[in-house]
C-alpha cells in the first residue's frame, strides 16, 4: 500500500529513511538544498545535485488537525492526528505529521526534530516531536 510513494525521484530519500536519515538535494550550483524533486523546486532543472543528510531540526510553519481519517486504512484509528508543514533549518519545507500526545501543545514556531516511524518493510516515514 505505502511502497506507491515510492519513485525513481524519490528512492534515495526513502532509503534514507529506512536508515533513519533524512535525505534532501544540494544542488552543486549555488547550494541551495530542497526535498525532491528538481522540478519542484527553486533549483534550475539543469543544475546537478548531490543527496545528503539534513539536520533533521526545524520548526512548525504551519499546521492542521484531522479529526477525519485520511485516504489510508493506516489512519482509520490515529485521529486526532497533526499534519504540519515544517521549516527545515535548511530552508526547506516538508509536510508530515507531528506526533504528540498534547495536540495543545502544538503551536507555529515550535522547534521540532525528526522522527521515523516504521509503517511497514518498505516504508519508514520521517514525522516530527516537539523538542
Amino acid at each position: 500500500m505505502f511502497n506507491l510513494f515510492i519513485d525513481k525521484d524519490s528512492r534515495v530519500f526513502w532509503e534514507g529513511a529506512k536508515k533513519n536519515r533524512l535525505m534532501l538535494q544540494k544542488s552543486k550550483n549555488n547550494g541551495n538544498f530542497f526535498l525532491y524533486s528538481v522540478g519542484h523546486s527553486n533549483v534550475a532543472a539543469d543544475h546537478e545535485f548531490e543527496w545528503v543528510e539534513a539536520s533533521g531540526n526545524g520548526k512548525i510553519y504551519s499546521y492542521t488537525v484531522s479529526y477525519i481519517p485520511g485516504g489510508s486504512k493506516y489512519y482509520l484509528d490515529k485521529t486526532p492526528y497533526i499534519i504540519g508543514s515544517i521549516l527545515l533549518e535548511e530552508n526547506v519545507r516538508i509536510m508530515s505529521n507531528i506526533i504528540t500526545d498534547d495536540i495543545k501543545s502544538v503551536e507555529i514556531g515550535k522547534k521540532v526534530k525528526v522522527y521515523f516511524k516504521k509503517l511497514s518493510d518498505e516504508i519508514v516515514f520521517p514525522c516530527f516531536k516537539l523538542v
